[in-house]
Parts: C-alpha cells; sequence; structure tokens
C-alpha cells in the first residue's frame, strides 16, 4: 500500500481512516516531535549561560532527586541509550556537574554524584525550566494542563 502523505486533511482534525492517508498535521508523533524539539530549544537558550545542554537536564533532575544513582539507573529513568548516558556524563564530569565512583558493594556499577557546582545549579535551572512551561501552556487552563500531562504519561506508559 502506498501511503499518501499530506498538509490537508479533508475531516476533522484528529481523525485517522486507517488507510492510505497520512496527514502530517494530524500525526501524535510528529506532533510531540516538534514540541520536544521546541522545548529542548527553549530550554538550551536559557541553560547556556551556565554551560548545560538541554540534554543534561533530564540526568540533573534525577540526580538532584536522588544522589548516586548507578549510569544504568540513569539511563532507564531518563529512557536513553546507556552509550548516550556515559557521553552525557562524561561531558558533565568535565565540566564540574557530577563525579562517577565505582560502587563498593558492586565494582561493576559506576554511581553517579552532583558536586557541589551540580547541587548549587538546581535553584538557578529550575525557575528557567518553570519558565518554559509557562509560555508553553500559557492560556490553558489547569486542567488543560493536568490533562496534557495524564495524556503523555498515558502515552509513555504504552510505548515503553
Amino acid at each position: 500500500m502506498a501511503y499518501q502523505i499530506s498538509r490537508r486533511h479533508p475531516g476533522p482534525a484528529g481523525t485517522e481512516d486507517g488507510g492510505s492517508n497520512f496527514v502530517i498535521e494530524d500525526s501524535t508523533s510528529q506532533l510531540v516531535s516538534v514540541a520536544a524539539r521546541l522545548f529542548a530549544r527553549a530550554l538550551q537558550s536559557r541553560f547556556a549561560e551556565h554551560d548545560v545542554s538541554a540534554g543534561q537536564w533530564p540526568l540533573l533532575l534525577y540526580l538532584w532527586e536522588q544522589d548516586g544513582l548507578s549510569q544504568k539507573q540513569l539511563s532507564r529513568r531518563v529512557q536513553i541509550e546507556e552509550p548516550t548516558t556515559t557521553r552525557t556524563l562524561d561531558r558533565m564530569e568535565r565540566d564540574g556537574l557530577v563525579r562517577r565512583e565505582r560502587d563498593k558493594s558492586d565494582r561493576r556499577r559506576i554511581n553517579v554524584y552532583l558536586t557541589e557546582r551540580g547541587n548549587l545549579l538546581r535553584d538557578e535551572l529550575v525557575p528557567y525550566a518553570q519558565e518554559v512551561n509557562a509560555l508553553a501552556t500559557h492560556g490553558l487552563s489547569e486542567q488543560d494542563k493536568a490533562k496534557i500531562n495524564s495524556l503523555l504519561t498515558y502515552m509513555i506508559a504504552r510505548l515503553d
């Protein structure tokens, strides 16, 4: 079957006929992908003055929540491949945000700890993330914001 790709949808938005039409504006995966890139770009522009990348942000979040996670635990929580986690942590270690130590009870495991600089950045970066979230959801009711988060959480669980 040859799929027809289009930017115009003859029917109501959000409908998918299950046939050979694929409408870009109605593609949930495309919309989520674009939103994720725009969120990352907005975060990146705000984090730049602190030499922190948008890719480092989720690792920092989970380490602020629970310092000393293993690299494998971080990969799972952030939903990125372990080699990507390793490269990101290499840069974070180089920039003085984290330090890595072998686990004393399991020498195969490498635990990641925030440095003083990494801990101090929380109070600098969290307001930027809140600002980006507020910008993206401006004009939406609290109920709509909760619904968006609920739907995204549902989709993540379905794909995980």
